[in-house]
């Protein structure tokens, strides 16, 4: 297993999908951070108010979760549709398991890597979001204070697992499809449209009576898991407990239905 994940670490940690997908959070975190700026800056020139406190250090933390889900967890779908679907691509996949380690052992150590890859994301994200942050408040002349470690602990576990449970979808799209593009299209179309009618559809049943359907896809816990941590008005209907363990369930059930399919089928 240890030689499988060097292998695949040597293989992947120069990737270009994965050097772009890190430099895209990085770019997506300045842009919701200069946009935020601006609009606490220009009062009234967006649709909402800003309040300039929250992009200081004190805040950076609520700042990155913004960041990160939707859109960081739609480029984890991406990378991960593009991790497993690129070999059947280019063909490489029968010559990686005709080396001698068993389908499973390389499922895992890809897998091992590619969770990785999403913690160095949340790294990027976490890092980019505590410079700006801290670049905002030296430049408005205010104080610079930090979150609890907790608190930034905590986000970093949430911000992870959102990438990770997102992620799979990709992993088990490419596997499925066996192919990079179709998957990403399919996993991208369906967290940011299919699954909010979906859900809207299933809430809106009998009075709401099949709510609980809905509230077992991935975007609604994800939602819920960074609102527990950021709170609004309205505190989400999901609890944090339930939403880990959903998370967690779709992280590790659709990784073994991936590792099913390419124990299983013929990989050509």
């Amino acid at each position: 297993m240890i030689t499988t994940i060097k292998s695949e670490w040597r293989k992947n940690r120069f990737r270009p999908a994965f050097l772009i997908g890190s430099g895209l959070i990085a770019a997506i975190t300045g842009l919701a951070y200069g946009s935020n700026w601006y609009i606490a800056t220009h009062p009234g020139s967006g649709e909402r108010a800003v309040q300039l406190s929250t992009l200081y250090p004190g805040h950076f933390v609520d700042s990155v979760l913004g960041a990160g889900f939707p859109l960081g967890a739609a480029l984890a779908i991406v990378l991960g549709a593009i991790f497993a679907g690129s070999d059947y691509s280019w063909g490489t996949l029968k010559t990686v398991l005709s080396q001698g380690p068993g389908r499973v052992t390389v499922w895992a150590g890809r897998v091992i890597v590619f969770n990785v890859w999403m913690g160095i994301m949340t790294v990027v994200l976490f890092a980019v979001g505590a410079a700006l942050s801290a670049l905002i408040a030296s430049f408005e002349g205010a104080a610079i204070t930090w979150p609890a470690l907790d608190v930034m602990a905590k986000g970093f576990g949430t911000i992870w697992l959102v990438f990770i449970a997102n992620g799979a979808i990709g992993l088990a799209l490419g596997m499925l499809i066996r192919q990079s593009a179709a998957a990403l299209g399919v996993g991208v179309v369906y967290l940011l449209s299919v699954e909010v009618i979906a859900v809207r559809f299933i809430d809106g049943l009998s009075n709401g009576a099949y709510r609980w359907i809905g509230d077992l896809f991935v975007g609604q816990n994800a939602s819920a898991l960074i609102g527990s941590l950021s709170p609004g008005p309205v505190a989400p209907a999901i609890s944090a407990e339930q939403a880990v363990l959903v998370l967690l369930a779709y992280a590790i059930g659709l990784v073994a239905v991936a590792g099913g399919l390419l124990r299983w089928r013929d990989v050509s």
